[in-house]
């Protein structure tokens, strides 16, 4: 049997190209080609053991695609296939994916072992997987879940596959390894498609984002629009990687003390906190003022669940220009704080013996 013993110059010069590429390829904002998928659709089935389907539809987004999903069943039952046993996916991934990836594995020598588990697998697999897999795909699919269910299971996620597919991707153009051949159709789709939802009889084929905002370490973000968004304008608000209600960025003016103090989940808590202001919050919640000094005021406001929030108001040591008037400053500090004195010296990263206000003059 065929073993991979040694990596090339070439092979590892390839690394860098095949992760590029498969980020784009997950990040893509460009429409499907819905022609090149459906080909590559019917090899899926074919590699599957089954029938190609017998209509195909293209939705604009995956809300758009497991609705008419729901639908098609309602009215078609067992011709479209009830159960999840049923769908394609579960044929790729028992009688294929898990086959290939056996095989892989044994041909892949003892020697070599170590550098396709460094290499391949941590420059290629993972690093798409933290661009594609941990943000996009997993607050769409998320959002899907949250909207209808567990049916978002039974997809198959086409170019948000790009992780796990560009490593059998890298092993079947640069190693040509040919037990990597039951995967090209799905390799295929990843590269031109969506995500699908594959039945018996139906193929549902689904629009890829077209609208796609991340922060600048790469996680989803949007002050003021869909962080990912598709055709029919379905998608998902983000704000630095926290999906959070639309209303959050496109009125956030709607937010309100009791939003915030109700509001269950601590991360989307601490994005309203944000949005509507940290020092405007300790203001209108009537917080604490639990010390003050010459130094400045301490406020203190309970948040359930999560630590507390404490600030120290500040007055600037320095006069506005042409003006005798003094600027006011709120500065969050830790809820470890017992002092307004303490906490400005916190801030200068001092100790409360270390910081005189001569200091500011």
């Amino acid at each position: 049997m065929f073993q991979i013993e040694r990596f090339t110059p070439e092979q590892e010069s390839m690394l860098s190209e095949y992760r590029q590429q498969w980020i784009a390829h997950g990040l893509s904002c460009e429409p499907t080609d819905y022609e090149r998928a459906k080909k590559a659709v019917c090899l899926v089935y074919q590699a599957a053991g089954l029938d190609p389907p017998k209509l195909f539809l293209l939705m604009d987004s995956p809300i758009g695609a497991a609705l008419a999903a729901s639908i098609l069943k309602s009215q078609v039952g067992d011709q479209v296939g009830d159960q999840v046993e049923d769908q394609v996916w579960a044929q790729v991934r028992d009688q294929v994916r898990t086959q290939v990836r056996d095989q892989v594995w044994d041909q892949v020598g003892d020697q070599v072992w170590d550098q396709v588990r460094d290499q391949v697998w941590d420059q290629v697999w993972a690093q798409v997987r933290d661009q594609v897999g941990d943000q996009v795909w997993a607050q769409v699919w998320d959002q899907v879940r949250a909207q209808v269910g567990d049916q978002v299971r039974a997809m198959i996620y086409g170019s948000h596959d790009s992780d796990w597919l560009s490593f059998y991707a890298y092993m079947y153009d640069v190693f040509h390894l040919e037990c990597v051949k039951p995967l090209v159709s799905l390799i295929e789709l990843a590269q031109c498609c969506g995500w699908l939802a594959l039945y018996k009889n139906v193929a549902i084929l689904q629009q890829r984002h077209n609208i796609l905002h991340r922060d600048t370490q790469g996680r989803l973000h949007s002050e003021n629009s869909l962080a990912v968004g598709y055709p029919d304008g379905w998608g998902v608000f983000a704000w630095h990687g926290v999906r959070v209600p639309e209303y959050v960025i496109l009125s956030p003016d709607k937010i309100t003390v009791k939003d915030i103090q109700t509001e269950t989940n601590a991360e989307i808590r601490r994005v309203k906190l944000e949005r509507y202001g940290w020092e405007r919050y300790l203001l209108d919640s009537h917080s604490n003022v639990i010390h003050q000094d010459e130094y400045g005021v301490l406020y203190r406001q309970g948040i359930g669940g999560d630590e507390p929030l404490v600030m120290v108001k500040v007055i600037n040591a320095t006069p506005e220009l042409g003006s005798d008037s003094r600027r006011e400053y709120f500065l969050r500090v830790p809820p470890t704080m017992q002092t307004a004195h303490q906490a400005v010296a916190w801030t200068f990263d001092q100790a409360p013996h270390e910081y005189q206000l001569t200091q500011e003059t």
